[in-house]
């Protein structure tokens, strides 16, 4: 009893040391995802030409996580994460102080987004490592609950540090940076539950893993086309103005904050299928009212179901979660898991940077309806794939 009892103490201390790195780095990406389009407008006047270039560098990285995680696999996961969050602060002191020509602001960008993608696959990993196998979704709705009301606290260091205490962007910088010094200092003490001997390097595609492979592409297009075009409804259709989307994406993230914990629990009751499945009909009635928002004769009714789909929207993110906790419950042997998710990475990256050009050929030359129905296309494929999801007890 004494034995399991410390047991019990020692999870509870490795997964609260994990949750406050996740908050630091929560703020820290907060204040970067605030100022990081204001800061290169401000001090680099870049054309939108340049700013699509930029987005490459910031891509990247996501699509090369299969053969980071896979290098690096001998480190073991938690090792990794504490060099990529190292990294993250390496990388945003460069953008602050160290990057007087758009080369080098490339050059940061690509470090820090590398830093943040191998930490996007590790949290899911990690968290489960420390995590009871009937908890899963509970443990990772926690931690993107705490990473999400993390950020908002990001967003107001940046609005009240510019409008009250005469914040630079090196500052906001040094601040963000330090963020994730505090984060790795919180990383390094955690003792995994569960120590392997990594050796040599590490990729998996296995045939087994199938279909969380094709769960991945069906996010990644649907991802980008949220990120990308939903929000130029607003931009291009209702001309929306900067301010409102300041708000909006406040909302989102309360929201997200309770949102989060839900799913995670639903995950843990319902399972995995019946959430993707929930996931997959919301995204497509919201791909088919955006479509229709134009076709509304009564604007102030349009404008909002227009802002009511850009909420939900986001707010079914979350419901990501069930694809990590999936795998994590049919993976064939421990050491696959870190691998697997890194790949699935890579594939829902491979989508997002290719599809935003069909996309806007689709925009320019039938109208922005059709990249819509072409989502809900793509909703319903993943619907078809997701009632295919079976987990043995």
């Amino acid at each position: 009893m004494q034995k399991t009892q410390g047991s019990v103490r020692f999870a509870f201390s490795a997964i609260s040391l994990f949750i406050l790195a996740n908050a630091f780095m929560g703020i820290g990406g907060g204040i970067n995802d605030t100022i990081f389009n204001n800061y290169i407008a401000a001090s680099f006047k870049i054309s939108p030409v340049a700013r699509g270039v930029l987005e490459f560098p910031r891509e990247t990285p996501g699509f090369l996580i299969i053969f980071l995680i896979g290098f690096l696999y001998f480190l073991g996961d938690l090792r990794v994460s504490i060099i990529a969050t190292f990294l993250c602060s390496v990388s945003l002191v460069g953008l602050g102080y160290f990057a007087p020509s758009f080369a080098l602001l490339i050059l940061w960008t690509a470090f820090y987004n590398t830093g943040t993608h191998l930490n996007m696959v590790l949290t899911s990993s990690i968290g489960m490592e420390l995590s009871k196998e009937d908890s899963y979704g509970k443990t990772l709705g926690l931690i993107g609950s705490v990473s999400t009301a993390a950020a908002v606290i990001g967003y107001f260091i940046v609005m009240v540090g510019f409008k009250f205490l005469n914040f630079s962007f090196k500052i906001a910088y040094l601040v963000a940076a330090m963020m994730y010094v505090f984060a790795a200092i919180f990383l390094m003490p955690i003792k995994m539950p569960n120590v392997r001997n990594h050796k040599g390097l590490k990729f998996v595609i296995k045939k087994d893993y199938w279909l969380y492979y094709v769960l991945s592409i069906f996010f990644g297009a649907r991802k980008q086309i949220f990120i990308t075009f939903a929000p130029w409804v607003l931009i291009k259709i209702f001309k929306q103005p900067v301010s409102n989307f300041a708000l909006v994406g406040i909302i989102c993230s309360i929201l997200g904050i309770g949102f989060r914990n839900v799913i995670g629990r639903l995950i843990d009751k319902l399972g995995e299928k019946k959430v993707l499945t929930f996931d997959a009909i919301v995204i497509f009635l919201i791909c088919i009212g955006y479509a229709m928002t134009e076709n509304i004769k009564i604007k102030t009714l349009a404008l909002g179901l227009a802002y009511a789909c850009y909420i939900i929207d986001n707010l079914m993110f979350a419901t990501s979660m069930a694809r990590s906790t999936y795998i994590k419950k049919v993976i064939k042997h421990p050491d696959d898991l870190t691998p697997t998710l890194s790949t699935g990475t890579s594939m829902d990256h491979a989508v997002s940077m290719s599809l935003p050009m069909l996309s806007g050929f689709l925009w320019n030359k039938f109208g922005y309806e059709y990249v819509f129905l072409l989502a809900a296309l793509f909703a319903l494929g993943n619907l078809y794939f997701v009632r295919k999801i079976e987990i043995e007890s």
